[in-house]
């Protein structure tokens, strides 16, 4: 299957990606350059569900396993509602439109979520992006993703392209599952360096929970996605209640507790990265 790039979008891209080059010194530029770079393959388990959805009908068993089984890790992992579709009919629709309507039928449009669509119909693949994937992926990132990933499509090499996309997801912070987009870049590479030098393995993850299902039943199907049999630490923090929780395989110490409450206060007001602070104090 060939993909044709307009020249304009193919000049744009080339200009993304030389520009990211020439700036080494910039941590985002820097983030862009990386998308360059092949896919680089992890040791990761077999995946427990589908993530893959050939329509086209395309893609060979080994590399429907193989995207699938990294697709199923960054779920775990990055907690990242993640999804790879192939079509050959889009139904009229636009790609993007498309992959969104597919990631609300698949996750009810909640979470975090990253929806990779290789569009054999009118041959522009489109990457669906939403909460953290939305604030921690920039345009030039995917853009620049998706430039590289059309020349291995053009060889042929699905495999690769399709990697190549969903490595995107690998940009997203692994401590902080910021799904209510509360915090700015900035704020998110503090939390997620404090969160990353802590002694256990702790997780905060940030919601806008509109749901009749409560924070307490959300935080544990979150903490058991992650962490399953191992040992961890999960704080919730929901802006619509307002309340900052905790769950954990482990004994809560007192020290956290006590950050609890205070964390409580501030969230209550609105300031939600104060609430984090008191918590990470406690952590050190």
């Amino acid at each position: 299957m060939k993909k044709f790039l307009s020249s304009i979008i193919l000049a744009a891209a080339i200009g993304m990606f030389f520009n990211g080059c020439s700036s080494k010194s910039d941590t985002k530029e820097s983030r862009v350059e990386a998308t360059s770079q092949p896919f680089t393959e992890r040791d990761v388990e077999t995946a427990e569900g589908t993530y893959v959805f050939d329509r086209a009908g395309i893609l060979d068993a080994e590399t429907l396993k193989a995207c699938n089984d990294y697709a199923g890790w960054l779920y775990k992992e990055k907690l990242i509602n993640t999804a790879v579709i192939t079509v050959n009919d889009l139904e009229g629709k636009y790609p993007y439109d498309y992959a969104a309507e597919e990631y609300n039928k698949l996750y009810e449009g909640k979470g975090s979520g990253l929806v990779i669509l290789i569009n054999n119909d009118t041959k522009y693949d489109s990457v669906f992006r939403s909460g953290a994937c939305l604030s921690n992926i920039s345009d030039k990132e995917e853009n620049n993703a998706v430039y590289w990933e059309t020349k291995e499509v053009f060889k042929g090499d699905y495999r690769s392209a399709i990697l190549r996309l969903l490595q995107l997801g690998e940009l997203c912070p692994t401590h902080i599952i910021d799904n209510a987009q509360i915090f700015d870049f900035d704020q998110l590479n503090k939390i997620e360096k404090s969160l990353g030098s802590c002694k256990e393995d702790v997780t905060l993850l940030a919601s806008h929970n509109g749901s009749e299902t409560s924070n307490e039943q959300i935080l544990q199907q979150y903490y058991d996605r992650k962490y399953k049999n191992d040992k961890g630490i999960m704080f919730m923090l929901d802006t619509i209640s307002g309340k900052v929780i905790v769950h954990s395989s482990e004994k809560i110490s007192t020290d956290i507790e006590k950050a609890l409450k205070d964390a409580n206060a501030l969230s209550s007001k609105g300031d939600n990265y104060g609430a984090v602070n008191k918590i990470l104090e406690a952590l050190k």
